[in-house]
């Protein structure tokens, strides 16, 4: 499943854009990652996979994700815990197939996918999935194998503050997306794979039809 602009595109360049989006995945995952919290950081990694979901596609945007942090840990091997590269691989995944399956057309088709793609992944992922991986970061590697809480008593117990960091975090680098998407949205208009205006008009945006 992939977006018509990366077909559009030929192969070296789709191994340089694939690239790209990696590199800055592991920069997101290393470089711009702040700790607040042995389970809380400020990063820059939603960003750069709802990015790579809008542009590449969904099999792309999971493999960035997923391979993005896994490479993070082996040049800054802190705290990793694969669950997390994997759900990121997997928000990037839904990301992707909400961008390019969602039936909208017409200008505003980006921003309207934008804030349901936001809203769904942000729901699906930070409020529920994370949270259970956070619970069993904290049972093996913080608990030392213990079960020291249930996973409801964590949840009442932690549940709020850390919605209040992620929820912080997540709105920030959905904002940047928005304020991104314009330039995105130009780019990947514009080109294809001999560098010609790409075909079909409005549907000829990467996130305005099907993928394949």
């Amino acid at each position: 499943m992939f977006s018509k602009f990366f077909l559009s595109l030929n192969a070296a360049k789709k191994v340089a854009y694939a690239a790209l989006f990696l590199a800055l995945s592991v920069v997101a995952n290393t470089v711009l990652d702040i700790d607040i919290t042995p389970q809380n950081k400020i990063t820059f990694t939603y960003l750069v996979t709802f990015l790579s979901a809008y542009m590449l596609g969904a099999v792309p945007a999971f493999f960035i994700g997923f391979a993005g942090d896994g490479l993070g840990h082996l040049l800054m091997p802190d705290g990793n815990y694969w669950f997390y590269g994997l759900t990121l691989g997997l928000m990037g995944f839904t990301a992707g197939i909400l961008f390019h399956y969602l039936p909208f057309k017409g200008k505003r088709a980006p921003l309207i996918k934008s804030v349901i793609v936001s809203v769904v992944c942000y729901l699906l992922f930070t409020v529920c999935i994370n949270t259970f991986v956070n619970y069993t970061y904290a049972w093996v590697f913080l608990w030392q194998g213990e079960m020291k809480k249930s996973l409801w008593l964590y949840l009442v117990g932690y549940f709020p503050p850390r919605i209040a960091i992620q929820t912080a975090v997540y709105v920030g680098n959905a904002v940047l997306l928005f304020a991104l998407l314009p330039l995105v949205e130009r780019l990947t208009r514009t080109k294809g794979k001999h560098g010609k205006p790409m075909e079909g008009g409005e549907n000829s945006h990467p996130a305005g039809g099907e993928i394949s």
